[in-house]
């Protein structure tokens, strides 16, 4: 009759008395949920995600009592579902065997609907409407089409079919029904969503440990060497015969997998040979010979059937215990059916669920493939599965239990998900004594949850069952910055991991290894596992890059290198070069004067390839992968062992190229500069006194030990000390207690001490033997310093010239001959110039920028510079004199920063009107015109040197007549060691200049 489900009186209880069988807890979850969201979201279907077996059936035929349902559209996927539903809602047997109906209860009116030939209004007689999309969807009745109120409950099963169009229409055509979206899974195996809401997900975890599942026991037969597909088959037939025999199996039934029509007959007539009755169901038999087999199976009169591709998703055959795996899938879902169907319990038949299968290439690849897909869906299927699951699954198991036994997290929270980047900052400690407060296995009291962290709350927080990690999640609230209400804000979460590995062996120190997203954050995280300033020093970037060049790569697709001696304007302080296989194609210009700063290749490991990265300056390395929590510990303590080799890597990157190395001790060469950091110079920077750091001089100390280098900043204007102190191994700068007091500003910034500020900017220390101190890293040549440095050697004409003055005054109150400096601008002025105009400047004084500026300009507006430093000779007679090189190479390479930094014009403007000292002295050229080119002479603006102008490579040159260029050669030949320490001074020189010019020292021949 119609209307059974909106009756009044209904004899439906959802909760009957205590001595009836009672719900599963899937089915009262999944009810109690449906019926909370159809009460807010009235129209918007309801998806229950519960395992197969764990009672949809009942869910299905009680929700339409619950609701009083006045007409019920059931969609099945398939025509033996259709008929199975059909039946359950005909009989509604399982409502009647748990107690919710009474025996001799009213039964609705269930009408199937074949083909799409319908009488709509006919269907009004029907309490319960039964159909495949194929027949019912409104896709196919555009010219007859379905009444928008002939429903007001729409359940799908297996609704992880609903996406597609035929099913979506029916969902869309019903809008205003209740919908009710059954399936096994909240996800497509596709990825493709499923529509409606999530209402209910019941885990088939769960259902293992209600026993509403069993293992299945795979019996995978071996192969003799050579074997052939018709003996695998007759080994699984054998097989299949034997436990057919057992009276254990007397009521199971045996399903045969086959490949295709032609497969199955064949295997069929070999079960009949070996004595099992076998029948053979295809889609190709009709219909009337299709329902007596599946009725066959249901009665126990058909024992074993051979089947491709039928008895699909749904089909409920519950003595199904025997399955003979012949061919791979050519379905994935239908053999995925096979197996969901082997792992349910049912009273009737407690008997164990066999698969058998023979381990050849054809076939246990695909069964462990199957497996893979079921644990993709959900890893429980691993624990039904036992034996199947390879060895990646092994691994996710194992990854599961570590996070299963982190301290519980909110819900969610599913920490089995975690898949953290590899990725660390790697800090070594400096006292084998010190440890982390978590290796206790406690989280401390600064990091419990609920805790806020600059701007941020504690959400989680762990130490792993080994208690090597401790793993922190954050949680921020993002607002709209042009929205004033917190109606859209949102929550965002970071994660944090701080690493612990201990150290293997006394010459090591244990590794602390940061993976976090906010620098302040991560800050505050170490200070709350106890580190304090010293306990903690930065990886050695020498060992990262060994680490680094033990992996087997494929190629290298990115690398950096860092100017050893110093960047700025004009001068790359940082080059990088990216390409396939990049490492092979770079010159020897590209990687002059520099030193490895990252890299990136790619690795190849079995069964993939990955990209990994290091930064030496940062201590940090990287792999491009994400991976479960346990193997990231895992990658992280295999670096750990990389780091810690004795043995060098078998292919160093750039083997030709400096490696930065952390300073373990300071060099016991002669200092031959000291360079103030280019990020302090040219930008506003002086000291409190007044001095401009482009006018404070850094020099060495000679109370400097192998742990601690002495140094002072001398004021170039006055020539005093204005601040002592030391650096130490660390990079970190302090002041010395008999220093003045000193401090940095920039503009009206807040002061800051000048010790802080070279410890945040340190400046780079160039060492005669070519070692280069910058911060907390060291750089040393390659190989040996050149026999001689390359170097363009000029050779002035010095007759009648006193190379012991460097000035005129000089010279003429001795009256023995013209000044060095007479001397160089006599022979520039005899150099033929390619340039239309020249000019000699004069710039002798303290801060001066060299002794001598020669500014050649072009028509064309090209300009090239030319930095002449003159030092006179200590005796009349020239030699090879270390004190005579020293002083003078250091004033050459820090002025050096001139040939690239396009304020030079402004600045040499302010020096020849005076506003800037010392002021600059004209000794050839017109003075008119140069006031025109810098900018001096409003009259012709246009022609100002300014930003557009071509900035030719320039030169720096070393003027000492005292050095004579045949006697180091002799001398060198030799093996005299001062001659050694005039060579490793002038290679320093080369090497500092030779990014931004041309190096030329003028001497005696």
């Amino acid at each position: 009759m119609t209307g059974h489900y909106e009756q009044s009186d209904s004899p439906f209880r959802l909760f009957s008395s205590p001595g009836d069988p009672a719900w599963r807890q899937a089915q009262i979850g999944a009810i109690g949920a449906v019926l909370a969201h159809w009460s807010v979201h009235e129209h918007q279907p309801a998806l229950v995600a519960v395992p197969t077996g764990s009672g949809k059936t009942a869910i299905a035929t009680a929700v339409p009592y619950l609701v009083r349902a006045g007409r019920v559209l059931v969609v099945a996927p398939s025509r033996q579902l259709r008929e199975q539903l059909c039946e359950n809602f005909s009989t509604e047997g399982v409502l009647r065997a748990i107690g919710a109906l009474p025996a001799d209860a009213p039964l609705p009116s269930v009408e199937e609907v074949q083909g799409r030939t319908i009488d709509w209004e006919a269907l009004r007689g029907a309490d319960v409407v039964v159909a495949l999309p194929d027949s019912i969807s409104p896709a196919h009745h555009v010219e007859n089409p379905a009444p928008r109120d002939l429903f007001d409950v729409i359940i799908v099963d297996e609704a992880h079919h609903a996406p597609a169009p035929t099913w979506r229409a029916i969902l869309d055509h019903w809008k205003d029904a209740k919908g009710l979206l059954l399936s096994a899974t909240p996800r497509r195996r596709d990825g493709k969503r499923v529509p409606g809401d999530l209402a209910f997900h019941y885990p088939l975890r769960r259902a293992i440990e209600e026993g509403s599942y069993k293992a299945v026991q795979p019996e995978i037969l071996e192969l003799p060497a050579g074997a052939t597909k018709s003996d695998s088959d007759r080994l699984i037939v054998a097989r299949v015969r034997e436990l057919m025999d057992d009276p254990e199996h007397a009521t199971s039934t045996l399903l045969v997998r086959a490949g295709t029509e032609a497969r199955a007959r064949e295997l069929v007539k070999l079960y009949n040979d070996a004595g099992v009755s076998i029948e053979l169901l295809v889609s190709r038999l009709g219909d009337p010979e299709q329902r007596r087999i599946t009725d066959g199976l249901r009665n126990g009169q058909i024992q074993a059937v051979a089947v491709v591709g039928m008895l699909g998703e749904g089909f409920d055959l519950p003595s199904l215990r025997l399955a003979a795996y012949h061919d791979k899938h050519k379905s994935l879902n239908s053999t995925v059916q096979l197996i969901g169907r082997l792992v349910r319990v049912h009273d009737d038949y407690p008997q164990p669920s066999v698969l058998v299968a023979t381990n050849d290439a054809d076939v246990y690849p695909a069964l462990k493939g199957i497996v893979r897909t079921l644990w993709d869906e959900d890893t429980e299927w691993a624990v039904l599965l036992p034996q199947i699951a390879d060895a990646e699954i092994e691994r996710g198991i194992a990854d599961k239990k570590f996070a299963d036994d982190l301290e519980s997290a909110p819900p969610e929270l599913a920490l089995e998900a975690l898949r953290p980047m590899v990725t660390a900052t790697v800090f070594e400690s400096r006292d084998v004594a010190w440890v982390p407060r978590f290796v206790t296995g406690d989280v401390p009291h600064e990091i419990s949850p609920t805790t806020v962290i600059r701007g941020r709350e504690v959400f989680y927080a762990s130490v792993t069952p080994d208690m090597q990690t401790l793993l922190v999640v954050m949680r921020l609230v993002n607002s709209p910055r042009w929205n004033a209400d917190s109606g859209l804000d949102s929550a965002a979460y970071e994660l944090y991991l701080l690493t612990w590995v201990p150290r293997k062996t006394t010459d090591q120190t244990g590794l602390l290894l940061v993976n976090g997203v906010d620098g302040q954050v991560t800050r505050v995280l170490l200070e709350g596992i106890g580190f304090e300033p010293g306990d903690l020093r930065i990886a050695d970037p020498h060992r990262l890059q060994d680490a680094f060049d033990s992996l087997p790569r494929i190629s290298v697709s990115n690398v950096g290198v860092r100017n050893t001696y110093g960047g700025g304007r004009g001068a790359p302080t940082y080059k990088t070069f990216a390409g396939s296989a990049v490492d092979r194609g770079l010159r020897e210009a590209d990687t002059a004067q520099s030193a490895i700063g990252h890299a990136m290749a790619q690795i190849q490991e079995p069964g993939s390839t990955y990209t990994t990265g290091i930064s030496t300056g940062k201590g940090k390395f990287w792999e491009a992968r994400y991976v479960p929590l346990r193997t990231y510990q895992d990658l992280l303590n295999g670096f750990a062992e990389r780091y810690w080799s004795p043995t060098p890597g078998a292919n160093p990157l750039l083997p030709d190229v400096a490696r930065g190395s952390r300073i373990e001790a300071f060099p016991t060469s002669d200092v031959v500069a000291i360079e103030m950091n280019p990020n302090l110079v040219g930008f506003g920077w002086s000291t409190t006194g007044g001095a401009p750091l482009e006018l404070v001089d850094l020099q060495p100390r000679p109370d400097h030990r192998s742990d601690r280098f002495a140094l002072e900043a001398i004021d170039l204007r006055t020539g005093a000390p204005i601040w002592m102190g030391y650096q130490d191994t660390n990079g970190e700068f302090y002041d010395d207690p008999s220093s003045p007091d000193c401090a940095a500003q920039r503009g009206y910034s807040t002061h800051r001490d000048f010790a802080d500020l070279l410890s945040s900017q340190p400046p780079s220390i160039y060492f005669y033997d070519g070692t280069t101190i910058h911060g907390h890293l060291k750089f040393a040549p390659v190989g040996h310093l050149r026999t001689l440095p390359s170097v363009d050697v000029l050779h002035p004409d010095w007759t009648g010239v006193d190379i012991k003055s460097e000035l005129d005054s000089t010279a003429l109150g001795k009256g023995v001959g013209i000044s060095v400096s007479a001397a160089v601008v006599r022979h520039i002025q005899a150099t033929p110039s390619r340039y239309a105009r020249r000019w000699i400047l004069g710039n002798d004084g303290s801060g001066e920028i060299a002794d001598f500026i020669v500014l050649e300009v072009g028509l064309n507006r090209q300009v090239r510079i030319g930095l002449w430093h003159v030092k006179p000779s200590k005796t009349a007679t020239p030699a090879v004199r270390v004190p005579d090189m020293q002083v003078v190479t250091a004033q050459a390479i820090k002025s050096r920063r001139w040939l690239t930094d396009l304020s030079l014009w402004e600045e040499l403007g302010r020096r020849l009107d005076g506003e800037s000292s010392p002021r600059l002295v004209i000794h050839d050229g017109s003075e008119r015109l140069l006031r025109v080119l810098l900018g001096r002479n409003s009259s012709h603006p246009s022609w100002a040197l300014d930003q557009r102008t071509r900035l030719l490579r320039g030169e720096v040159v070393i003027v000492q007549p005292g050095l004579s260029w045949s006697n180091l050669d002799v001398r060198l030949a030799a093996g005299e060691l001062f001659a050694q320490q005039v060579r490793d001074v002038l290679a320093v020189f080369d090497d500092a200049v030779g990014q931004r010019g041309d190096t030329r020292i003028a001497c005696s021949p």
